[in-house]
């Protein structure tokens, strides 16, 4: 495999957008499983500094989409990921399913996420929606609210809508492996119904990441409280790393793949 140049995504035989997905109780507040927030949720409290230490030991930089509820249930803990390095980006406000939403209320969640980002000294400039899934309306507001790049499921990187699509695909998804209530899609998309074992789902991540392409990686910290996923991201991060390492792959945050290739397409 060809050694990648970071300076031109043109040039780039496999580049790795390495992105983290979700914190706290926002999602379960969302969909009702949970009636008021604990401000200790575990996937803050014990998976969000243990993985955090892993990205810093193998010097690794990842953009976390993060719910915007989150800055105020856990401001410390959204100042951290920043304070280490990491970029923020925005993933509705409670982890709403994106595609439902009116305009009027898809743009108060963008706003509403936008201030309480502010509120801590900080501007994410990227967008995922939650569900995975844009609207009609999206593109416009996404620009007026002063996003630069967004994420939704898809398979082509482009910039269009005066926005840079950074697409992720399912299969590159941990949550759509090993959650029981993945398996309608996974049988819709002629996958296995069954959910992997992390064990093998680690192996199976690894192979195919070193396999080379542009693809977007999505991790879940609320997952990585299972032992045996933990020890699945660590053995898959390891494998990114040492892709990086050998400079087979560019491993980068969404924010620098967007530019890189904002700046490609437009010289």
């Amino acid at each position: 495999m060809a050694r990648v140049d970071g300076s031109d995504p043109e040039r780039l035989p496999s580049t790795l957008v390495l992105t983290i997905d979700n914190l706290g109780e926002a999602s379960a507040l969302e969909r009702g499983e949970q009636r008021a927030a604990s401000g200790r949720d575990p996937s803050v409290t014990r998976a969000l500094p243990w993985l955090l230490r892993e990205l810093d030991r193998h010097q690794l930089t990842a953009t976390f989409f993060v719910e915007a509820i989150n800055c105020e249930l856990y401001p410390h803990a959204v100042r951290a990921i920043a304070a280490r390095g990491h970029e923020l980006g925005h993933h509705g406000w409670s982890h709403e399913n994106w595609r439902d939403l009116s305009p009027e209320a898809e743009g108060d969640a963008l706003a509403r996420g936008v201030d309480a980002f502010a509120k801590l000294g900080l501007r994410p400039r990227g967008f995922r929606p939650p569900g995975g899934e844009l609207t009609s309306a999206s593109p416009a507001l996404l620009r007026e609210h002063g996003f630069e790049w967004c994420s939704p499921e898809g398979d082509r990187a482009e910039v269009a809508d005066g926005l840079v699509y950074v697409p992720f695909d399912w299969e590159l998804v941990d949550a759509y492996h090993l959650m029981d209530s993945f398996a309608p899609l996974r049988a819709s998309r002629g996958d296995r119904e069954a959910a992997r074992p992390p064990a093998e789902l680690a192996d199976w991540l690894a192979h195919r990441l070193a396999a080379g392409g542009r693809h977007t990686l999505i991790l879940h910290p609320f997952l990585m409280l299972d032992d045996a996923w933990a020890a699945g991201v660590a053995e898959v991060l390891s494998e990114v790393a040492q892709l990086a390492r050998d400079g087979l792959t560019a491993v980068v945050p969404g924010g620098v793949f967007a530019d890189w290739l904002r700046a490609a397409l437009s010289s």
